[in-house]
């Protein structure tokens, strides 16, 4: 008979089960105020119970099994990703369907922004020129690993929404296949591969805009891939997942420097040396030479633009005069429209503020307390993710521009988390 290992366990399930709940059909169950704090509470509790379970767990020693059981094993991940990734490959289709990619943008301006970049791109044409919709004119403002991959799409002719997903499914099915390694039942290796589909399915049922307007399964994917990369030993390997996440969003920024800190202490100045060098070659050769150096002002108009983007968004109101984009549920800048005096810029300021002073808070924090307990045998691999989750949740919770769709990202990196952790016992 299987059960919960520990109270431990189950109480961790409990926190992530309200983190994907206040996401999807516990949405605003709470009111605007104390469900995205709910939310951020959950999601703190995630990382400690994560941290009180395996940090200071020794990497695992694959176990020499009977190839029987690595065969079932094998067959299991496959069969419950296949079967994954057709149920919700259908269900997609039918959002795309539902949501078109194709329009001027009024709705959602994502996916037609991607498509300017690209075609401008594949035509020759310097993609960082102001992006002219009906009524209005967006500032390029995103990095290329935000519209590089869908030359893809675009060749292809295929719908961009689909190059995300298969972004998202590539380092995804690399992460459920180390679970051959793990000393745990067939039963539970199933409901592992199944996790992220059952997530995907909450957000269709509940939320199909956010998979139908946006592309947010390609930054998880970019995620995922340096995950996996905390173990890997070469410099340029280690380099490359942190090129594709710095260029695809800045909200990485502040972590990094953690990151690459924990290497030194790690691995020593020579190899953190190169793994920065390596990553100044990959901004170099993906955004400085080909985009930024025909233009240095991109960067700093397109920051200036952020600045507005945001002013604006605080000024989208209902009938009611509520902020549509911050009565989401889902962060705290609603507490700092409602309750700071002043006018709405001196209210967007201090969030701002608060953002930044939090987000320097936790990464130092993360290294405080890598510094601390790093001769107590931690396991660094697994304290980095669990600090890179941290720093995210915290991130999200407090951004000034919380669009819904951005949740999704600290939401599924609780994905190789729990594949870190055995849920079941044998008996």
């Amino acid at each position: 008979m299987k059960i919960f290992r520990s109270n431990l366990v189950i109480l961790l399930l409990f926190s992530v089960t309200l983190e994907i709940g206040l996401q999807t059909w516990w949405n605003k169950q709470w009111g605007d105020y104390a469900s995205p704090t709910i939310m951020f509470l959950a999601g703190l509790a995630t990382c400690w119970l994560v941290y009180r379970l395996i940090a200071f767990e020794k990497p695992s020693v694959p176990m020499t099994v009977n190839h029987k059981i690595n065969v079932r094993k094998i067959i299991v991940i496959i069969s419950f990703f296949l079967i994954g990734t057709i149920l919700i490959g259908w269900e997609y289709h039918q959002i795309q369907l539902e949501f078109p990619s194709q329009g001027d943008g009024t709705r959602s301006d994502v996916i037609p922004s991607l498509k300017i970049y690209v075609q401008r791109f594949l035509s020759g044409e310097y993609p960082y020129q102001p992006l002219v919709f009906n009524g209005w004119t967006v500032m390029p403002t995103y990095f290329p690993m935000m519209w590089l991959p869908y030359c893809f799409s675009e060749i292809l002719e295929i719908d961009y929404r689909w190059t995300a997903y298969l972004f998202f499914l590539i380092p995804l099915f690399m992460l459920q296949w180390q679970l051959i390694k793990q000393d745990i039942s067939l039963f539970e290796i199933g409901l592992k591969v199944a996790l992220p589909f059952i997530f995907l399915f909450l957000y269709v049922e509940h939320f199909p805009d956010v998979l139908g307007y946006g592309v947010e399964l390609m930054p998880v994917g970019l995620y995922f891939i340096l995950v996996l990369s905390m173990k890997w030993k070469k410099s340029y390997w280690v380099a490359f997942p942190i090129v594709l996440v710095l260029m695809s969003r800045y909200a990485f920024t502040f972590w990094l420097p953690v990151y690459l800190l924990t290497i030194w202490m790690e691995r020593g100045f020579k190899d953190v040396f190169k793994v920065s060098l390596w990553v100044l070659g990959g901004v170099l050769v993906v955004y400085v030479i080909p985009f930024l150096s025909k233009n240095w002002d991109v960067f700093f108009e397109g920051l200036a633009y952020y600045g507005k983007t945001a002013e604006t968004a605080w000024q989208w109101q209902r009938e009611d005069g509520r902020p549509l984009i911050l009565i989401n549920g889902l962060s705290h800048a609603i507490y700092f429209y409602d309750f700071v005096d002043g006018d709405l810029m001196n209210r967007l300021r201090l969030n701002r503020l608060v953002h930044l002073g939090m987000c320097l808070i936790v990464a130092a924090g993360v290294f405080y307390y890598y510094w601390k307990n790093r001769k107590r045998g931690l396991n660094v691999s697994i304290y980095l993710l669990i600090g890179l989750k941290l720093y995210l949740v915290v991130f999200y919770s407090f951004f000034y521009v919380p669009f819904s769709y951005l949740f999704m990202l600290p939401m599924f990196l609780t994905i190789p988390l729990l594949y870190q952790i055995r849920f079941f016992s044998n008996s």
